[in-house]
């Protein structure tokens, strides 16, 4: 009977708190259910009439940065206020969400309403799971979890029958019942246990007695004090050693990789209306040659920003060289806006490259220096997430929206990078050089120590390995020639140097600036923008994976198996372009092209691009690793700027089957290289890694 009522009552406060995600899914689907209506000037109830298709765009792309929002916002009011009322707060903006929707008479109040949207889901993403799996019985929280998407699919039925059957404004009515039902059946289920154990024990042993179906006057079974004892010890460990804090500002501090992932695919996401509108530019329509010189723009723009903002983060400190960085990424996104001509563009590529010179350097150092060994693979693979995001969101913008509205859009990202990362400490690393007392409260932060009296002998010992004397601080800063000649260093610049080529050579970052070129060239029957969609989207989850997977993958394995899929899905698209340039029946496998673009863009993801900078960092002296990191990040930027310019080109000379031969020849090479030279560092400490080279 205990077992009967704990199933049911976990059961019912997984349901009942996804019934925010059954309104969320109903939310998001609500343009297209409503599409017709609004366009309809007897069914529209707004004042402007029918909404055009800048309009459209207006209010399906306010979804996304209230999504943003609410991911910030509410995972951090999760853990202040607890899941419980975190939960019953978002049904707030739902509740508004569907009553604007209602009323709404202007575009405005249509877009705040879909931003408020964006903001539960985001709340709902991030917190409904958190809630479930805190609560959940480990048998059955894979079963409590699948209810969220369950219940987001759900809403989206819902949302699409209703349209059918009734105006949008009776759906938006009928729709606000979901939230006061949420708030009727979730306001008396306690929070859980795990939460409560930081705070009240005897609380937490309450609500591990509801959601195990034990009776309040009863006392807890032997298995039940030992998973109580286990919540206990698992908050005790989080107060003296908790991650959170890497967690949260790396994902802060890659909201500018996630802007300069959008500047990376621009050109390609706007392609169609620089080559058709004729009347925004003083010179006409773009040439190919100008297109060129705009793409070109970004790679001197990233070799500048590795210099200057790699050279500046020794300077100032990697906090507010970063915060710096904020600056040319807003410029570039308002040039964008008011550009009349190609040159005023080719500035903005270049001030927008600079901002990929600083994610590359001062990033990679900033989150090696803030992590502890066991999350440096993770945190180190957020920047690769954050730079696939980018490329999705471009290009879906893209898709829908003008590109001076897209710009537009885009400056709200460095903004909320200024606000977010304003308040982070400076890293451990960078502060032990110069003042002890700092570094230790920086370490503490990232370590989630709250005073030196809760401090363990590992922390000791990690801030002693940080710090030296006094005295040897002047001879520390003092480098000499001998630091870059010796045997580590040499070893460490030669491996470094072949997974800048492996990154390079491949051709994966060439094809993505020539994405819709290449679809166009291929015959695909999906249009060029939609095919970049898709593999932006695809991007996006290999990267995703290839986070989530890098905890229990090595660095090497991971580099392996992407080169390997490169050199696949390239060998692959030759031949495909090949066969098709010598006259043979190709037509029915013209997916192909999109499929190994597919393959060849995931496979990058999934380790080439996400593992090559944060190794070299590992690999590389700590004394020397700010300036070998950013030369080798300058070779990088060269060499793609030269090899950016050059591929249309080699296309016109070679033709594409050559040159995507010549690219899977390289990454046959590469997979060789990777396997007799690369050490391994999962779970490694950086002087282990040291030692080992």
């Amino acid at each position: 009977m205990g077992c009967s009522s704990s199933t049911r009552n976990q059961f019912f406060a997984a349901l009942s708190a996804n019934l925010l995600t059954l309104s969320y899914g109903a939310s998001f689907g609500w343009i297209s259910s409503s599409y017709l209506q609004l366009q309809d000037p007897q069914t529209s109830r707004l004042t402007l009439g029918t909404l055009t298709k800048d309009d459209l765009g207006w209010v399906t792309s306010s979804l996304s940065p209230g999504g943003l929002f609410g991911v910030l916002f509410f995972g951090w009011l999760a853990d202040k206020i607890g899941r419980k009322r975190c939960l019953l707060l978002m049904a707030v903006p739902i509740v508004l969400h569907w009553l604007l929707i209602a009323t709404a008479t202007n575009l405005i109040q249509l877009c705040v309403a879909r931003f408020l949207a964006g903001a539960a889901g985001g709340c709902g993403l991030t917190v409904i799971p958190i809630y479930i799996t805190e609560l959940a019985e480990d048998r059955l929280r894979s079963t409590l979890g699948t209810i969220s998407f369950l219940s987001f699919c759900s809403g989206l039925l819902l949302i699409n029958v209703l349209g059918y059957l009734f105006h949008y404004v009776t759906v938006a009515c009928i729709m606000i019942a979901l939230p006061l039902v949420f708030a009727t059946c979730f306001a008396f289920k306690p929070d859980t246990p795990q939460y409560l154990e930081q705070r009240n024990r005897r609380e937490a042993e309450r609500s591990l007695k509801y959601y195990r179906g034990i009776p309040s006057k009863e006392s807890l079974n032997e298995e039940l004090q030992l998973e109580l004892t286990r919540l206990c010890k698992s908050t005790q460990q989080m107060h003296v050693g908790s991650d959170n804090n890497s967690f949260s500002w790396s994902d802060f501090i890659n909201l500018i990789s996630l802007s300069y992932g959008g500047v990376i695919c621009w050109t390609s996401a706007s392609y169609i209306y620089l080559k058709e509108d004729s009347n925004h530019f003083e010179t006409g329509v773009l040439t190919n040659e100008q297109l060129g010189l705009i793409t070109a723009a970004l790679s001197p723009g990233s070799l500048a920003g590795a210099f200057f903002f790699g050279w500046l983060a020794d300077k100032i400190g990697r906090k507010r060289c970063l915060l710096f960085t904020a600056l040319p990424m807003l410029a570039h996104w308002l040039i964008i806006c008011f550009a009349r001509n190609p040159w005023q563009l080719a500035v903005a590529r270049f001030l927008g490259g600079t901002i990929g010179g600083s994610s590359y350097t001062v990033i990679s150092i900033y989150i090696t220096e803030i992590a502890q060994d066991s999350l440096r693979s993770t945190l180190g693979m957020i920047t690769s997430l954050a730079l696939a995001s980018g490329y999705l969101l471009i290009n879906t913008l893209g898709y829908f929206l003008h590109y001076i509205t897209v710009a537009w859009i885009m400056t709200i990202i460095p903004l909320a990078f200024l606000v977010l990362f304003a308040f982070n400490p400076e890293s451990p690393h960078y502060l032990a050089q110069r003042n002890r007392k700092k570094a230790e409260r920086s370490l503490r932060y990232y370590r989630g120590i709250s005073s030196s009296s809760d401090a363990n002998e590992e922390f000791q010992q990690e801030l002693s390995r940080l710090c030296q004397s006094e005295d040897e601080k002047p001879r520390k800063l003092q480098l000499c020639w001998h630091d870059f000649t010796n045997r580590k260093a040499r070893k460490a610049y030669f491996i470094g140097l072949g997974l800048i080529l492996t990154n390079q050579f491949n051709g994966c970052l060439t094809m993505q600036n020539y994405m819709t070129f290449i679809f166009a060239e291929a015959g695909s029957n999906l249009p060029p923008m939609l095919s970049a969609i898709i593999v932006s989207a695809i991007i996006l989850l290999g990267t995703f994976l290839s986070t989530n997977f890098a905890g229990h993958a090595g660095r090497k394995t991971l580099l392996l198996g992407s080169i390997s899929g490169i050199f696949l899905g390239e060998s692959i698209m030759a031949s495909y372009y090949y066969l098709t340039s010598k006259g043979y029946e190709t037509s029915m496998f013209n997916w192909l092209p999109i499929a190994t673009f597919s393959l060849v863009q995931f496979s990058s993801t999934f380790g080439i691009w996400s593992v090559t900078v944060p190794l070299i960092a590992e690999l590389t002296p700590p004394k020397i690793r700010s300036i070998v990191v950013r030369v080798q990040i300058v070779t990088m930027f060269l060499l793609s700027s030269v090899i950016a310019k050059i591929f249309p080109q080699l296309c016109e000379a070679l033709g594409m089957p050559i040159v995507f031969f010549i690219f899977s020849g390289f990454s046959f090479i590469f997979i060789v290289f990777i396997a007799i030279f690369v050490p391994e560092t999962k779970g490694k400490s950086i002087q282990a890694i040291q030692d080992s080279l």
